[in-house]
């Protein structure tokens, strides 16, 4: 249930659930407590706080390092967890509330955990060093860049980046829960330490001979088979790529005469098209320009790529670009246009 107070849920024993689909390349996130996620497994209606699918790689890119943010909120939470509520309660409340209504799941589930065991703590009346320790674990996995590490890991061991662990990561295992019916899905589960998903996603990705990889064009993570090399994400992301390398070979090409030439020739063939395209004109007369263009085309990039072969020829192909003009205007006059 969502407090109208401070806008965060309460919860009693919330836990963070993970599902890789390797075939579908896809990861399945649940955030709710666990009695509703057995009563899930076990294919009956659950309430849930948060659930997404989507593709498999994101989940590292979450793991940002927020560390100085994390260290002020458990400090109020800390302090406010006697009698006296601290003077930076209120923003630390208000900024666990931002971090659970962000898109990112894992800032979701460490600001309603930490909510969570500072509520604990206040009924049980447990003693500040044990929330300390709690909280400690639950924002750990927040303070440093995972990403980095993981590059950095599969950089200098292909073959078993995970054997570069701290001891601190191998400290939290996770568990295993298996859902009901054919396919008896595999989650992982924390109630606790967010490393250990982590650690446990790295693993099976790992294993299924792949990697995690950054996108230099929409700087999301995803998974792939190579390492150490530029790879892209997604078709969308190859068209950006192929849209920003021709715009800069455009801008290259401004500098170097022949692509000047070539440029405006075909403009020239282009224009002459376009235009009769809008003439009502037989289409065999449209027909024969349109080939006598294609063979332009051809045959100009058979020369280009001969004259960069041997390195020399520039002033040739430049010279045969602007007799093209003349064969189109020699053959609009001889089809009578």
């Amino acid at each position: 249930m969502i407090s109208t107070e401070t806008g965060l849920p309460d919860t009693q024993n919330c836990v963070f659930a993970i599902r890789l689909d390797m075939k579908k390349k896809t990861e399945h996130i649940l955030i709710l407590e666990l009695s509703e996620l057995k009563r899930r497994l076990n294919g009956y209606p659950a309430d849930t706080l948060y659930e997404q699918t989507r593709d498999i790689g994101r989940l590292v890119m979450d793991y940002v390092p927020i560390a100085g943010d994390l260290a002020n909120i458990r400090a109020a939470l800390l302090d406010s967890a006697g009698a006296i509520k601290s003077p930076l309660f209120d923003k630390a409340v208000e900024a666990l509330a931002g971090y659970w209504l962000s898109d990112n799941p894992v800032l979701r589930f460490a600001a309603i955990l930490m909510w969570q065991e500072y509520n604990r703590a206040l009924n049980d009346r447990t003693s500040n060093e044990r929330l300390f320790d709690t909280l400690d674990d639950i924002t750990l996995a927040l303070r440093f860049n995972l990403v980095d590490n993981v590059k950095d890991w599969q950089e200098k061991n292909r073959k078993n980046p995970l054997g570069y662990l701290d001891n601190d990561f191998r400290e939290y295992p996770v568990s295993i829960y298996y859902s009901e019916g054919m396919d008896a899905g595999e989650y992982a589960i924390t109630d606790r330490s967010l490393l250990s998903i982590a650690v446990f996603y790295l693993k099976r990705i790992y294993d299924s001979g792949r990697y995690i990889q950054a996108c230099p064009i929409c700087r999301r993570s995803f998974v792939a088979k190579t390492v150490g090399m530029t790879t892209l994400c997604s078709e969308e992301c190859r068209r950006i790529q192929g849209k920003e390398n021709k715009r800069r070979f455009d801008e290259r090409a401004r500098d170097v005469s022949y692509e000047r030439a070539f440029k405006n020739t075909y403009m020239y063939w282009y224009n002459k098209i376009k235009k009769l395209r809008k003439m009502e004109l037989p289409q065999e007369k449209v027909d024969t320009f349109e080939t006598a263009f294609k063979s332009f085309s051809k045959e100009s990039a058979r020369r280009k790529k001969q004259m960069i072969k041997e390195k020399s020829g520039a002033a040739e192909y430049e010279a045969w670009l602007l007799d093209q003009r003349n064969v189109i205007d020699e053959l609009l006059e001889r089809l009578g246009i």
